[in-house]
């Protein structure tokens, strides 16, 4: 039996020019609903887009890259069994 999910790329944020809105931390679990310490385990993992360090105390990532993320783990879950 073969495997019927679509191929999504493991990082699809990768692809992707960095542009407009930078969301901060805050703004990454407000939108995502995880808590700081998954987020930061996930970006260890790879599955989640880096932070870009903004100063020497505030990172962001851009919106594009997070919803790059989003769609990916929609995708992801709504093709499982």
């Amino acid at each position: 039996m073969t495997d019927q999910r679509p191929k999504t790329p493991k990082q699809p944020w990768l692809g992707i020019k960095p542009g407009g809105r930078l969301a901060k931390i805050d703004d990454v679990v407000e939108r995502t609903k995880l808590s700081r310490s998954q987020i930061y385990s996930l970006i260890g993992e790879k599955r989640f887009p880096l932070m870009i360090k903004l100063s020497a105390r505030a990172s962001a990532t851009p919106e594009v890259w997070l919803d790059a993320c989003v769609e990916m783990q929609v995708i992801a879950t709504s093709h499982t069994d």
